[in-house]
């Protein structure tokens, strides 16, 4: 039923296609917020009180559970571990500060063979799947059941919502990477009705000086109390917001952002805007950790939601203060254990305890996805390319490049299998599905620059500001 309506949802009216998502919303609703997840969020609420070493006994505790749930169900981790000599008894007794001595999980691992990872012992049938950002190449898939799932939105409802004085029950908003409207040149309204969680979800892809009175429209008509989602896409609505003197009608309570790391700027432009404080979250779809902004501003590393290690090149650990690689070790995921795995972002620790009073430890420094702002030819501006590679197994890795306006470059990592119909696919998502009117040139190559951190940019604009500047002009007097 879900595939059908997938298959038909470009087709029908925007009272359908708001049905649709209804629907969809009842059951993923009750997939995320049915079963235990109440005494769930009871159990993050205890513990973020606990002190340092009662929560670091409980953190060993659920390690070693974990481990010896990865050796006995997780065939790649006990051909791994047994191939290094580490035997089932080592790992009953490894705590938090061994963990060095385990092998990195690289990230091309997950992404070549994402069964290799899923645990025996859970029915195909109770497995659900999903994708991370298809924006560097061939999206991670990352497996989990419903269990699991109450886990993961049970913690963000304690450590993120309820400390931004929110709930995940409360109406709430959403600017995301979904194809909410077919095609890059579609109208209004670019946001649809979840009437079963009373979201509004918007599209990230149609911001721009024509389109911002459409969005803050939507604001004011479902007046959601919390604002989730990309945190650049709201800055961008933001300026447009103060730039054209759109106001909402209402006063949200909080704004909860992530995919980007929320810089001074971002932070002051939003809450000037939406009149709302700023909260940020760092996280991802493979749910093997989850960082949460505090009253006080600090990002929290939520340790017994998964372990994060600041590493250096030999993969050991860095002291605090010093900037590092992430390696995270998540203990939620019953189906798809992650351990000592290579996110590829890059952070340090800080030094000293954070003044709200709580024993979890507080990430710095963070250095997130790497991405430029694309603009269209319309004026619209948008980053994370979510989705573009979803399915598209042929694509290794692959990097966005706007040479002009009207011209953009994909840069592909391929592998021998990738033809003429996987080049295509790519020009459709790109050019039709978002930028609108622009050519696309797809360019396999054997492999994407990177940083000294290992670090590529998936998305690079070589535009020119002054030519952004001229467009920005044009689309205003076209308003």
């Amino acid at each position: 039923m879900v595939h059908l309506f997938k298959e038909i949802y470009p087709y029908v009216p925007v009272w359908a296609q708001n049905l649709g998502i209804s629907l969809y919303g009842y059951a993923y609703r009750h997939d995320r917020l049915g079963g235990c997840f109440s005494q769930h969020v009871k159990g993050f609420e205890e513990r973020e009180r606990w002190s340092e070493p009662v929560l670091a006994r409980y953190v060993n505790q659920e390690l070693r559970r974990i481990l010896l749930r990865a050796f006995d169900h997780v065939p790649y981790y006990r051909e791994t571990w047994e191939a290094a000599n580490i035997s089932r008894s080592d790992l009953a007794r490894l705590s938090v500060g061994d963990l060095p001595s385990l092998p990195r999980l690289p990230k091309e691992d997950v992404r070549q063979k994402p069964e290799a990872f899923l645990a025996r012992d859970i029915p195909t049938r109770k497995v659900q799947r999903y994708y991370t950002s298809g924006t560097t190449g061939t999206p991670i898939t990352s497996f989990c059941t419903s269990a699991d799932h109450r886990r993961f939105f049970a913690a963000r409802e304690a450590r993120s919502f309820n400390w931004a004085n929110v709930s995940i029950r409360k109406p709430r908003a959403m600017i995301g990477g979904r194809l909410i409207t077919p095609r890059a040149d579609s109208g209004p309204p670019y946001y649809r009705y979840n009437f079963a969680e009373r979201q509004v979800y918007f599209t990230a892809y149609h911001i721009g000086p024509r389109t911002a009175w459409n969005y803050v429209d939507g604001f004011n008509r479902y007046q959601p109390v919390v604002l989730t989602g990309y945190a650049y896409s709201y800055y961008l609505l933001a300026k447009l917001m103060l730039e054209q003197n759109l106001k909402l009608t209402y006063r949200p309570k909080a704004v909860i952002v992530g995919s980007e790391p929320v810089t001074s700027e971002v932070r002051y432009v939003i809450e000037r805007a939406f009149k709302a404080r700023v909260y940020e979250d760092y996280g991802a779809v493979e749910q093997s950790f989850l960082a949460t902004e505090c009253e006080r501003g600090s990002l929290h590393i939520n340790s017994d939601f998964g372990i994060i290690e600041i590493v250096d090149q030999n993969d050991q650990p860095v002291p605090p203060g010093v900037e590092g690689r992430i390696l995270t070790t998540g203990l939620l995921n019953d189906t798809q254990p992650l351990i000592r795995y290579d996110i590829g972002d890059v952070a340090s620790l800080s030094p000293t305890p954070c003044t709200c009073g709580r024993s979890l430890p507080v990430l710095k420094n963070l250095v997130g996805r790497l991405e430029d702002v694309v603009i269209c030819p319309d004026g619209r501006e948008m980053v994370r390319f979510h989705g573009v590679f979803v399915g598209m197994q042929n694509v290794i890795e692959a990097q966005l490049i706007q040479e002009r306006i009207d011209f953009i470059r994909v840069r592909v990592v391929a592998s021998e299998r990738f033809g003429p119909a996987d080049e295509e696919l790519i020009k459709t998502r790109v050019a039709i599905e978002r930028l609108g009117n622009v050519q696309v040139i797809v360019e396999r190559v054997a492999k994407l620059d990177r940083t000294h951190g290992g670090k590529f940019r998936a998305v690079v604009s070589k535009v020119n500001p002054k030519e952004l500047a001229v467009i920005r002009r044009s689309s205003e007097t076209r308003t």
